[in-house]
């Protein structure tokens, strides 16, 4: 009878403790986000992530492609961390030249087009490579089908 009065106890008190951890109002994020310097300071933390995104699969790429690690001796399995900030990489300052020539592409050129049905994206030419395969394109005048 002592252990089932001893066990009802330490459950109520566990509910309750996990009621008020619900009940808190949790820490508020710091989204002010640092050295933005193409995307928009404003910009919101889901459309952050979700462009990060974009350009990690146009180019097959991940976080640490244009971020450093600051984790990187951890041990396997470990979750990696990133100084987002820091411009150390020169593949984050090709990023953002990139960014701006698609900017430039969609907005001076590809809005000129009369029924356009998309916009140029790193997509466009990058497939999933670091490095865009380029077609080779002889000078020739290739036979025209009849």
């Amino acid at each position: 009878m002592r252990r089932t009065i001893v066990f009802a106890l330490a459950f109520v008190l566990s509910c309750t403790t996990v009621q008020n951890q619900k009940s808190a109002p949790g820490k508020p994020d710091d989204l002010h986000f640092h050295n933005l310097k193409v995307l928009p300071q404003n910009i919101s933390q889901d459309d952050l992530i979700k462009t990060m995104r974009i350009f990690s699969r146009s180019l097959g790429t991940n976080c640490g492609h244009c971020h450093v690690q600051t984790n990187a001796g951890a041990a396997e399995g470990t979750r990696p961390e990133f100084d987002f900030p820091s411009d150390a990489k020169p593949e984050k300052n090709i990023a953002r030249t990139m960014v701006r020539m698609v900017h430039d592409v969609n907005s001076n050129y590809v809005s000129q087009i009369k029924d356009r049905k998309q916009d140029v994206t790193c997509m466009t030419c990058h497939r999933g490579k670091v490095i865009p395969e380029v077609p080779v394109v002889s000078g020739e005048a290739q036979p025209q089908a009849h």
